[in-house]
């Protein structure tokens, strides 16, 4: 997360100052009041999610270890907002990441009549969903626009909803040493940060497009995963209304 809220600090800087280089050229009016922006992007990161279930059977342990990955993804993202002083706005975006995939599992069961000899079975889970929907407070500084472009940076707060389906328990045959996977949904809330760039162009004082990079992840507590990272680096374009 340090590496890519640097990137994109550096890369807001070095924007600025391009646009104020050009902001001295040639004088503009100033933005409209409301922004809302309407973007499709990627969330290129991928994860690996990693759970592990014990339960005692015929006198010793058998352990049940799920790994199922999360593929990089489209990103929807939907928000606007307010200009309450000079350059500076108050806003809100929505953003919905949702995947499907298998998970690997690994069981390794006891033998019922041989002590300390264990049967290591694998299976694949397939369907697992992953979905993760986040909630990101802005404060937008916007640059003084020019030949028909804009360009904002923003900060703040980011609470991000995951919703995750898991192996959840296994039942064990004790005659054949049959397993049973059962699945299950967990789910928390992550509290992060985002950061973001935005630069626009306008066809008209209303209508427009334009592109984002924006970080926004956290992580988050699950009762079988600990630590699960969520969101991340964004990269994406959109349409762009002003009022």
């Amino acid at each position: 997360m340090t590496k890519t809220s640097s990137i994109l600090a550096v890369a807001a800087v070095l924007v600025a100052g391009t646009w104020s280089e050009a902001r001295a050229q040639a004088p503009v009016s100033p933005a409209n009041q409301i922004f809302v922006n309407v973007n499709v992007g990627w969330q290129p990161q991928s994860r690996t999610i990693t759970s592990t279930q014990t339960l005692p059977i015929f006198g010793e342990t058998a352990t049940i270890t799920s790994n199922q990955p999360v593929p990089s993804g489209v990103v929807f993202d939907f928000g606007g907002g307010y200009k309450v002083w000079r350059s500076l706005a108050v806003g809100v975006s929505v953003s919905r990441f949702s995947r499907e995939s298998d998970a690997a599992v690994v069981a390794t069961i006891p033998n019922p009549l041989v002590f300390d000899q264990p049967v290591t079975l694998n299976f694949t889970q397939a369907g697992l969903g992953h979905s993760e929907t986040g909630v990101h407070l802005q404060a937008v500084w916007f640059f003084p626009p020019i030949d028909n472009m804009d360009i904002s940076v923003s900060i703040g707060p980011s609470f991000i909803h995951v919703s995750q389906d898991l192996v959840r328990s296994a039942t064990i045959d004790a005659a054949t040493q049959t397993v049973t996977l059962s699945t299950g949904n967990e789910s928390g809330t992550a509290a992060g940060l985002n950061i973001g760039v935005d630069g626009n162009y306008f066809f008209n004082r209303n209508v427009g497009a334009g592109v984002y990079m924006r970080y926004a992840g956290g992580k988050v507590d699950l009762p079988s995963v600990s630590g699960l990272s969520v969101g991340g680096f964004q990269i994406g374009a959109g349409a762009r209304f002003r009022f």
